[in-house]
């Protein structure tokens, strides 16, 4: 079918997207259409006179055959391929086919980049274009142009995030139903509660897997639903108990707010000094070590690497709330200060959230502003976080926790309330920042937290 982009791999001016199934459907129909004329030519060839109606029948069998076979062959490409191919026709069709702009440039002849489309889960689909004619560039750069091809019973999903491989040969765009509500809506902290203690339920859809991704950031001014999200993550840290390896979930609050009221909570001491977070600190990073010396253990025994979900651990979480706030309170280093001072702060902390995370012991940093440096978080600290998390956010805090190649995808026109997030993770599927909302708690979040944390640590009172 000349011009057209199922058969022809290369770009036309003239020609017109026809997808391969469409050109076997077609091809189908016309050995359909010969079937009925040959036998209307046998019916009205009565009495055959020239003898020629059995050849016709003939040919009107073997067209009905190929016209079946045809027939059958469009079916799985229409049906059984997927819902992956449905996404991949009008995506080609909005790039391969003139009458609708020629998004990437294409000049004639060129040859047409490999578009490839498969399904993640319920509502998520990943979109695999090679760079083919087209530059990583200007891929990265048409995910509106991807969001509007999509139309029929998908026209509700859309591009949310773009990235390029490591070799810049492809880029892949993560589509999702952007219409559908995945918020988790719990009315008891059971409905917080994992079955595997290695993953964290943030909606229906997705969780923190603490066995590919490290400490947490968190960043997000006030009245967020910042300090709301992280509650969440910890009542669920919290069902999983303590372990007999001394796992912790330890909460510090340096500026004397609400979450010091909680029952374990650490904050400063009366004349608001930060020696008993210091303590607690240095307390973390201890049990961190033992529990590590027990994996290599149990490593030499075994002669195979032992995960510490494997050795009966629970994860250990230190959460830090307005980590700007503490680090303000340590003074700088001087002689005779028994190691309390900023410099032992920050290298204690830098070696948990390095360290910790083959041992299950994890960070949650909280800061009020994605601010860098002097005014926030060091940039070496930053990039060690593997899981980032950005409520109610703006374009402008995100690039100082993201690159800016990582969010042309995102939609930055959107009004996002508390509890709306950028989230990424180094978990495999959610390594480029997407829109996703923490849990709905519908229930006194500060008493089961405070009650929580009682039970936690009753074995030891």
């Amino acid at each position: 079918m000349k011009g057209g982009y199922g058969i022809i791999k290369h770009y036309r001016k003239g020609g017109r997207y026809i997808s391969p199934a469409a050109c076997v459907l077609a091809a189908g129909g016309l050995f359909l259409f010969c079937t009925i004329f040959f036998k209307l030519l046998v019916y009205f060839n009565q009495p055959d006179v020239f003898g020629l109606n059995p050849l016709i029948g003939k040919f009107s069998d073997i067209s009905m055959v190929t016209a079946a076979v045809l027939f059958v062959a469009s079916y799985p490409q229409y049906v059984t391929g997927g819902e992956g191919k449905y996404i991949e026709r009008f995506v080609r069709r909005r790039l391969f086919d003139p009458r609708y702009g020629n998004p990437l440039g294409f000049r004639e002849g060129e040859l047409l980049p490999p578009v490839k489309c498969r399904k993640i889960n319920r509502t998520t689909f990943e979109l695999s274009i090679k760079a083919v004619s087209c530059t990583v560039e200007n891929l990265l750069k048409i995910a509106p142009v991807i969001s509007s091809s999509i139309s029929g019973k998908y026209k509700q999903y859309a591009a949310v995030s773009s990235e390029a491989d490591e070799a810049f040969n492809s880029v892949t765009y993560r589509i999702e139903d952007v219409m559908i509500d995945k918020s988790l809506t719990v009315d008891s902290v059971e409905g917080l509660k994992s079955p595997d203690k290695t993953k964290i339920p943030i909606d229906t859809e997705t969780f923190i897997d603490l066995k590919t991704s490290g400490s947490i950031l968190v960043a997000g001014k006030t009245r967020s639903g910042k300090t709301t999200g992280i509650i969440a993550i910890l009542l669920a840290v919290l069902q999983f108990w303590r372990d007999r390896h001394g796992s912790n979930v330890i909460i510090i609050d340096p500026k004397q707010a609400e979450l010091s009221r909680i029952p374990h909570a650490v904050t400063v001491n009366s004349n608001g000094g930060a020696e008993p977070i210091m303590e607690k600190m240095k307390e973390f990073e201890a049990t961190m070590k033992t529990r590590q010396e027990v994996l290599n253990r149990l490593s030499e025994e075994t002669g195979n690497a032992v995960k510490w979900w494997d050795a009966d651990m629970n994860p250990s979480f230190l959460f830090i709330d307005e980590y700007v706030a503490l680090k303000s309170l340590f003074p700088k280093p001087a002689k005779g200060d028994g190691g309390y001072n900023l410099t032992s702060f920050e290298g204690s902390l830098k070696r948990i959230i390095t360290m910790g995370a083959s041992a299950g012991c994890f960070v949650i940093i909280s800061i009020a502003e994605a601010s860098v440096e002097e005014g926030g978080l060091p940039s070496m600290l930053k990039s060690a976080m593997t899981t980032k998390i950005l409520f109610k956010p703006t374009v402008e805090e995100a690039r100082l926790i993201w690159n800016s190649e990582r969010l042309k995808a995102l939609n930055v026109g959107r009004t996002y309330g508390a509890g709306d997030c950028w989230f990424s993770s180094t978990d495999g599927v959610h390594d480029t920042p997407g829109c996703l909302h923490f849990p709905n708690m519908e229930f006194e979040v500060y008493a089961e937290l405070g009650r929580l944390m009682t039970e936690y640590y009753a074995p030891d009172e």
